[in-house]
């Protein structure tokens, strides 16, 4: 198969494409917010800032530091003027002094030992800090990653969000690992060596900042072309994972229906553009170097031949008068080095830099999404709620005038089972979303023994309500953990008891290490059905007063299916329990059967009175149980 190009064009498709991911495709795609570097660096700097005493330690070993740099300098000019003054013809118009020549060689020579020991000191603290910065930053993005609305996991890929809390931070972690101490002694050797420049010849120094001048503008222009290719890549890189999360969960589906070649272009088109726009990225960010270095030589160049002309001509003295001497332009070059070796070294990261300001605009963007507001503004109870439910004119869409639920009312009356039946798309998720709150409700109530749902807080209201999905959800632990995941604290009674109810007691009890083993990921070390199982017993354990079972018994065979039925007759004893089922042979003993269509009610009452009226449910009865056709 040939391969395909991924333009521009197409690349903005795509991350509409995947940002158009929900329940049933209903969502709108997502608009990329504009960059603000401003505020990216300012978030970014609150992080780095977290711990104040190690960054004014640093700021401080890092102004020591920088101060032994500039006092090299100085203590070069110092041993070249010991030499004394020697002119052809003429002999030692001043002679060297060797107690100075001395003296000043000493002192540099400590000077540089204690150069080196601030500079481990530096890089300690600078470890320290980075380290603790990037934890906090994980942390805290973790935080608000698992307090986000349903809505905002629905709407966006996953492997972009792993993504970001992965690449982007270990970008980040780089860029300013590499770049703090560098960026800070920076602006310090730049600040120091211009002021020691002014101090020994301000004209020769008017000479020197040509080389800032030239170097703000080569910065400013290959910045413009580069940066967008930096955020570029990040995207595409976030859209590469997400491919490749799909093509692993999806493995099966790939290799049973002969794929694999489709599923491998699909990548080779994202990887094939991340590499284009990676090298493109790299030959801006790295071409920074070079040329920075080159405008540094010719600053370098300018001052060896303006010094010679200011020496010929007697010019160009010091701030206070002094003559200009040949060890003061030699000073001069040397300082014009450490003035332009910032520059350069900030220019070699700058490609880093611009990665790490790409992910860090990415992380803040994702931190700055909204997160469930959980409080509460009245009392609730999950503890003594009968589990009474009104559904009153409840009206909602996932997208604005395209409505998925239109006028719903219904009461589901406590210890009753209610059954939710209709065709792929009629709204029975929809009403379980709003129940749980994973989205509100556009218009209508939802009340909980006569309390709005919306007045109570989240915690309380899911602490009274347990879930069963019909894709088993387990996660890497030991299936004692994941049975108790909705009831930490519960007993070895309970635990047991409810493993009985679900009927997994003796699989359990089979397997090597029992209730100790450790599922893999994904709990592929289980069957199908045994997974269900065990969720059934983790909302067993919990004991809810209302219970969701969306599809639960769709994963398992016939005769496991009779046995979850049987233990459910008693747990549903004094429960509301809502059930989304196609299997009709699951919801027959229901009290009340919902019959939706595109959002509405067509058909309500239990199994016989549904029957018996020859409508919708008896079409989909007949088509299950009696083979005829609708």
């Amino acid at each position: 198969m040939s391969k395909r190009r991924l333009d521009e064009k197409k690349l903005r498709e795509i991350q509409m494409r995947n940002g158009n991911r929900g329940p049933g495709g209903r969502f709108g795609g997502l608009k990329e917010k504009p960059k603000d570097i401003k505020k990216t660096l300012k978030q970014l700097m609150k992080y780095i800032g977290y711990s104040k005493k190690l960054l004014i330690g640093l700021i401080i070993v890092v102004i020591l530091s920088t101060a032994c740099t500039l006092m090299t300098n100085v203590m070069i000019e110092r041993i070249i003027k010991s030499l004394g003054t020697y002119e052809v013809g003429l002999g030692f118009t001043k002679n060297p002094n060797l107690k100075e020549f001395i003296t000043f060689v000493v002192i540099l020579a400590g000077i540089y030992v204690l150069y080196c020991l601030l500079q481990y000191l530096s890089s300690l603290i600078s470890a320290h800090l980075v380290t603790g910065m990037i934890r906090k930053l994980r942390n805290d993005l973790f935080e608000r990653i698992v307090r986000f609305p349903i809505k905002y996991t629905d709407t966006h890929p996953h492997g972009d969000i792993m993504s970001r809390m992965t690449n982007d931070i270990d970008n980040i972690s780089m860029a300013v690992s590499q770049s703090l101490t560098s960026l800070v002694s920076g602006v310090l050797t730049i600040l120091g060596c211009s002021c020691l420049m002014v101090y020994y010849s301000p004209l020769l120094t008017c000479v020197a900042l040509v080389t800032l001048v030239l170097s703000v503008t080569v910065t400013f222009i290959m910045s413009k072309f580069s940066r967008p290719l930096f955020k570029k890549q990040s995207v595409i890189l976030g859209l590469l994972n997400s491919q490749t999360e799909e093509m692993v969960t999806g493995c099966k589906t790939v290799i049973a229906y002969n794929h694999q070649s489709v599923a491998e272009e699909e990548f080779n088109e994202y990887s094939d553009e991340l590499c284009k726009t990676a090298i493109k990225a790299q030959i801006w960010g790295g071409s920074m170097g070079p040329v920075m270095n080159f405008v540094g030589n010719v600053g370098y160049f300018l001052i060896c031949i303006f010094g010679a002309i200011f020496l010929s001509k007697g010019i160009g003295n010091g701030l206070f008068g002094a003559a200009l001497q040949v060890s003061v332009v030699i000073t001069f070059l040397t300082l014009n080095k450490q003035f332009t070796r910032p520059i350069n070294e900030i220019a070699h990261l700058y490609a880093s830099i611009l990665t790490a300001m790409a992910g860090a605009e990415r992380v803040f963007t994702m931190m700055n999404e909204e997160i469930e507001d959980f409080n509460g503004s009245i009392e609730f109870d999950p503890n003594t709620t009968t589990g009474y439910i009104d559904f009153r004119h409840i009206g909602f869409s996932y997208v604005p005038g395209k409505p998925v639920l239109k006028d719903f009312n219904i009461d589901m009356y406590s210890g009753h089972k209610i059954a939710l039946v209709g065709a792929t798309g009629s709204g029975k998720t929809t009403i379980v979303n709003l129940l749980l709150r994973f989205y509100d409700i556009d218009s209508g109530q939802i009340l909980i023994d006569g309390k709005d749902i919306k007045d109570m807080s989240k915690k309380d209201l899911r602490d009274c309500i347990s879930i069963v999905l019909q894709d088993a959800v387990l996660f890497g632990d030991t299936i004692e953990n994941n049975v108790k995941y909705g009831k930490a604290d519960a007993t070895d009674e309970e635990f047991e008891n409810a493993l009985k109810m679900a009927n997994c007691y003796k699989f359990v009890k089979r397997l090597p290490d029992q209730e100790k083993t450790i599922l893999s990921q994904g709990a592929t070390n289980i069957s199908q059905g045994q997974r269900q199982l065990l969720t059934i017993a983790r909302a067993f354990l919990a004991d809810p007063k209302i219970l969701i079972l969306d599809e639960a018994t769709s994963s398992v065979d016939t005769r496991t299916e009779k046995k979850i039925q049987d233990a459910m007759v008693n747990l549903m004893k004094n429960r509301t329990s809502i059930i989304i089922a196609h299997r009709l042979s699951t919801i027959q003993d229901a009290d009340l059967i919902l019959v939706l269509d595109q959002g509405v009610i067509v058909e309500m009452g239990d199994h016989k009175e549904l029957l018996a009226k020859k409508g919708v449910y008896n079409r989909l009865y007949q088509t299950q149980f009696a083979g005829l056709d609708t």
